[in-house]
């Protein structure tokens, strides 16, 4: 959706824009008419998950309502509901920055960064009105777990996965209080229902708040290592890779390769025989780093992708379409996977090589990318010429060289699922990385 992620919150000085400004249809029309040709011309994927029926009457049904006289934001939620219709990660849509900034200003909002884990949502820190772990059970009369269906249906995700859509609401990708704001409108204040400690049902009224006023905000933290290898007991070692980006890398002054080089002839020198590779911060990057790290943890030739093409050519000089030789200082122990939500893109691919190919246990929550594949790498930066909506939109469809699965519509399922509790979450509790060491200190 609208990634206020990419937004800096600066809520002074900014120049106030007329957020109730309303477009006439025929703008609105040509600007969806631009947004659908484009898909329809470029976008590699747009019928993995979809057939063309089925897309036809999404954007059929969306332009339908472009029958009267709208906001800005209004057009933005339709937009958004066809986005998430495809069903494609990679594509993503944005209103102007400055719009984002000056809703940020000027515009109050639902006044606590609520956390959802599964069905029900919790108040995350403790607030003027509420302990930390308080759960929330409706807002405005609506139960909060309709409320969150209503939200993910304006949240793009690989399939039908939704940990990437409890990952960008929670953690401020595209946060609660904003997209509540997108999907049912400005309120000046919400009758919250909640549960007491005892389990009491009581109601309270909040007034609306500006964004830099908002209670338990998302927590942005600075990433100083991508990279590392540590040592636990029994010879288990834990290799964390947070990213597969080669630019992110670059700021901290670290080299992948070169990584992967020492750590795997250290682990063979030390003679540790116990794994655990911890992905669940990692969105991927460069796709060539996922197949690197694969061909450390398998000990015979292999294939990565079965094929890659844009909606005008197959793509046939890539290097991941060849049979893989494994590294020389090849890792031949067990090995453990830690996935979650933010395991995405080149991520999924290189755990859904892991997976097929049986390496070994996956402990967590499904990745946020597709077990079969992605429709990413390059892109178009579409915007739309009367509402300066932006549109990214991905070029190169990507299919793994995988065995089947159940689903064609997931990601890699984990064979241990470990969704953190909210008191897990408030005592900063790992039960993944737990289970995950309680699990291979079992094994031989």
């Amino acid at each position: 959706m609208a990634a206020l992620a990419q937004v800096t919150i600066n809520t002074n000085g900014q120049a106030s824009i007329d957020y109730s400004k309303k477009f006439e249809p025929e703008p609105l029309k040509k600007d969806f008419q631009v947004l659908r040709d484009s898909l329809q011309s470029i976008h590699a994927g747009l019928y993995r998950y979809k057939s063309q029926p089925e897309m036809d009457a999404i954007f059929n049904d969306a332009y339908r309502q472009l029958d009267h006289p709208i906001t800005e934001t209004d057009f933005f939620a339709i937009v958004s509901n066809v986005i998430s219709g495809i069903e494609d990660g990679h594509t993503e849509c944005f209103l102007p920055k400055d719009f984002i900034q000056s809703i940020i200003s000027t515009v109050k909002v639902f006044p606590i960064q609520v956390r959802y884990i599964g069905e029900k949502a919790y108040v995350p820190c403790d607030t003027k009105e509420f302990k930390a772990g308080t759960e929330i059970v409706s807002i405005d009369n609506k139960a909060v777990n309709d409320i969150r269906k209503q939200l993910f249906a304006h949240l793009s995700s690989d399939g039908t996965i939704e940990t990437e859509k409890y990952v960008k609401i929670n953690d401020g990708h595209d946060p609660f209080s904003y997209l509540y704001l997108v999907v049912y409108g400005e309120k000046p204040d919400f009758k919250v229902g909640y549960k007491t400690p005892s389990g009491q049902l009581k109601e309270k009224i909040l007034q609306a708040e500006l964004f830099g006023n908002m209670e338990c905000p998302p927590v942005r933290t600075d990433v100083n290592k991508y990279l590392s290898l540590d040592y636990q007991a029994n010879g288990v070692a834990i290799m964390t890779i947070k990213t597969f980006a080669n630019e992110f890398m670059e700021r901290t002054k670290e080299n992948f390769e070169n990584f992967l080089a020492a750590s795997f002839k250290e682990l063979k020198d030390k003679k540790i025989n116990k794994l655990i590779i911890d992905l669940r911060e990692n969105g991927g990057g460069e796709d060539t780093n996922g197949l690197l790290l694969y061909r450390y943890l398998s000990a015979k030739p292999f294939r990565y992708y079965a094929s890659l093409n844009t909606t005008k050519h197959l793509v046939t000089d890539h290097p991941n379409l060849n049979v893989q030789q494994p590294e020389e200082n090849n890792f031949k122990g067990k090995v453990e996977f830690l996935i979650g939500g933010k395991s995405f893109s080149g991520a999924a691919e290189f755990s859904s090589i892991a997976k097929s190919n049986a390496r070994g246990l996956f402990i967590g929550e499904e990745t946020a990318g597709g077990y079969y594949g992605n429709t990413s790498g390059s892109k178009i930066a579409l915007e739309l010429p009367n509402t300066r909506i932006r549109v990214n939109i991905p070029l190169t469809k990507y299919v793994m060289a995988v065995k089947k699965a159940k689903y064609k519509d997931r990601g890699i399922l984990p064979d241990h699922t470990v969704v953190p509790t909210i008191n897990d979450y408030l005592q900063h509790k790992d039960v993944q990385m737990d289970l995950a060491l309680k699990l291979i200190n079992k094994r031989n």
